[in-house]
């Protein structure tokens, strides 16, 4: 990869010098990998765990003996669509040879109903994922398992954002998968979801395919501590200078998530070879401004008093009981059994989260800005 110009990164992992710790987060999920343990790895959105997944790859793959595939199912809606991005990640990874693309790849694809062409301009081979409809979705994942099952190193498959496939619709989407795993005992998987809640129920719900079939791994934010270290580090790399309290100003306002954290000392990096506390208050203010037209269609998605309770969480943050007369009064939200059946629509929309027996907003960005209103 080539070197970025700023090292705090925001959209991908780089490489582990621009890697902030979680040598212990590395550790543990090499070993439950070198044990032919699945894992689950859950934690709240832009917390790093897309990161730390490429982070791992970058170890395994570094070993020579082990192969690894990054799936992401976000943006799917039913298990075909899923299956498409299984395929299209195996010929990411195996399609592509010097002569052109390998027979075996050719045969697999053709198996589960996918073409591949060439573009008329370039000459380029084109994958067209069009999963044949005669298929039954667990034959076409057998085929697909079989091949991967084959290579002759050990592959190790993340599929981010797993929880999606709860969304699918009249299918048996997690029976389907828990299947799928079962066939290929060579492969190990990391599953992994932004949705907390959801994980965990997939995996500790007695009725639910996948219980107790992986070991689950909460991942929590990087410390104060450490992020002071590897923050330090490259402004001083840079000869530029920041001080430990505008760090740990910039830690809290961020909630510790990775992704604001990263996004505030990006900013500040470009801007300033020596940083103030007014400083970090002016990318505050420009990164909530940047983000004010989207947060402003907010109160229109919600009910009047679905907003009113959103908004009086991200004022009182972290709030341990949003029923309590106390919280009601002080933001005149009505009846309790209003604002229980309004916080349940917020949870449900994933707007608002419960940790640790506190309520919070849970986009940081977003209940930073909803606090000044």
């Amino acid at each position: 990869m080539k070197e970025p110009f700023n090292p705090f990164i925001i959209n991908t992992y780089q490489g582990k010098e621009y890697f902030c710790n979680r040598e212990f987060e590395l550790k543990t999920l090499i070993s439950h990998i070198e044990n032919d343990r699945n894992v689950v790895l859950y934690a709240w959105r832009r917390l790093g765990k897309s990161a730390l997944i490429h982070r791992l790859f970058d170890e395994l793959e570094s070993s020579k003996n082990y192969e690894t595939l990054y799936i992401d199912l976000l943006a799917t809606q039913n298990i075909g669509e899923s299956i498409q991005s299984i395929s299209a990640a195996i010929y990411d990874k195996y399609g592509k040879t010097s002569n052109g693309i390998s027979a075996s790849i050719q045969k697999l694809m053709a198996s589960i109903g996918a073409t591949i062409s060439f573009n008329s301009l370039s000459g380029a081979p084109e994958l067209t994922l069009g999963v044949n409809n005669t298929k039954q979705p667990n034959q076409s994942l057998a085929a697909l398992g079989e091949f991967l099952a084959t290579r002759k190193k050990r592959v190790v498959i993340a599929i981010d954002e797993f929880q999606q496939i709860n969304d699918y619709q009249g299918e048996k989407a997690e029976a389907v998968f828990r299947s799928w795993v079962q066939q290929i005992p060579e492969v190990r998987f990391i599953f992994s979801g932004s949705h907390r809640t959801l994980m965990e129920a997939m995996f500790t719900e007695k009725k639910r395919p996948f219980y107790q079939s992986s070991m689950l791994e909460s991942l929590q934010p990087i410390s104060l501590e450490d992020y002071s270290e590897f923050i330090t580090q490259h402004f001083q790399v840079a000869k530029k200078k920041i001080e430990l309290d505008s760090i740990a100003k910039i830690y809290h306002w961020s909630r510790g998530q990775t992704y604001t954290v990263q996004l505030v000392c990006n900013h500040l990096y470009a801007k300033h070879n020596k940083v103030t506390n007014a400083d970090v208050d002016v990318v505050f203010d420009q990164i909530l401004v940047q983000q004010q037209a989207i947060y402003t269609n907010f109160q229109k998605m919600l009910t009047r008093t679905q907003w009113n309770v959103f908004r009086a969480i991200a004022k009182e943050e972290p709030l341990q009981n949003p029923l309590s007369k106390g919280f009601i009064q002080k933001y005149n939200l009505g009846a309790a059994s209003t604002v229980s059946t309004a916080l349940k629509a917020l949870e449900r929309l994933e707007l608002v989260i419960k940790d640790e027996e506190n309520y919070l907003v849970h986009e940081v960005q977003l209940a930073r800005w909803m606090a000044r209103i």
